[in-house]
């Protein structure tokens, strides 16, 4: 295990040795983040960005992650708490702490103290589907990582095929149950969707804010697509959507939904902007559009 540490922290060396040796990058926090060598160490606490380092075969770099990660993909790595304090990561002993802007607000005091003991904090956003490119170049440019964004155009032409015979099915996705909440048109649920051969029934649907997943939608608007025509209602489960098959199938409009089958899809496969996942959930969609995996016919 430590050969191969070693051997991976030569490769990112030569690769930053090789572009002068230093990065600096500005984050999607304003925050100007500047390194001299590559990081040995370090901390993640939004699992996209764990799942994306790992993909890019920078695993043995996590020596902490978020609980929302799956910890069997990282063992040996500390799981930290959704607000950890600063003196729980310090002892880690990192080089660079990656965040999102969404958990700025809660994770100040932390923030403030890791800065002022020198550990780079860096915030990047998750990544629309069209800026995914974009952010596995950043990423690869704080980590030393280098090949994203070439993975991810290898990865969608594996999984990009010719569009079926026949009208592709008419699937809603139900994000969040609090108000009935749908995938906004650019997010990555939707293109997901369209990638496993789907189509969005729901493509003017506006975001709750600019660039969040979540689009508002509520059951009059449902049930008047489920009159034009709906072939699936995909239920995404998680931390946004947090329900059981049961509860699902007890709400009133689902008969309402006319031959629509109902099936559940696991969050961090449909909606997570991971490399790492992006095959099985494509998979898996791929799966119930063909008619298995179904709850209901």
């Amino acid at each position: 295990m430590a050969r191969r540490v070693a051997f991976v922290l030569i490769i990112l060396f030569l690769t930053w040795a090789g572009a002068g040796g230093a990065a600096s990058i500005t984050d999607d926090s304003g925050r100007e983040i500047s390194l001299t060598s590559p990081p040995g160490r370090i901390v993640s606490l939004y699992a996209g960005h764990s799942e994306n380092i790992l993909a890019l075969g920078g695993g043995e770099l996590l020596v902490g992650v978020s609980v929302a990660d799956d910890p069997a993909l990282f063992p040996g790595a500390a799981v930290l708490p959704a607000r950890p304090d600063g003196e729980r990561i310090l002892a880690l002993a990192p080089d660079l702490v990656l965040i999102r802007p969404m958990n700025e607000a809660s994770l100040g005091r932390t923030i403030r103290l890791l800065e002022e003991s020198g550990v780079a904090v860096a915030s990047l956003a998750p990544p629309t589907w069209d800026g995914m490119e974009d952010y596995l170049a950043r990423l690869g440019e704080l980590t030393g990582i280098q090949g994203g964004e070439r993975l991810w155009r290898e990865k969608l032409a594996a999984l990009e095929k010719a569009p079926p015979a026949g009208e592709r099915p008419r699937v809603f996705l139900e994000s969040s149950s609090r108000g009935l909440m749908t995938c906004s048109p650019s997010s990555w649920a939707a293109r997901m969707i369209e990638l496993a051969g789907g189509v969005n029934a729901a493509p003017g649907a506006e975001p709750v804010r600019p660039g969040s997943p979540l689009a508002s939608f509520g059951t009059e608007r449902l049930l008047a697509l489920a009159e034009e025509g709906l072939d699936f209602y995909l239920v995404q489960v998680g931390p946004m959507n947090n329900v059981t098959e049961g509860e699902v199938l007890a709400r009133p409009w689902i008969p309402a939904l006319g031959g629509a089958a109902v099936a559940m899809v696991p969050e961090e496969l449909v909606s997570r902007p991971s490399l790492l996942r992006l095959e099985e959930g494509a998979k898996l969609l791929a799966r119930i559009f063909s008619s298995e995996g179904r709850m209901s016919d």
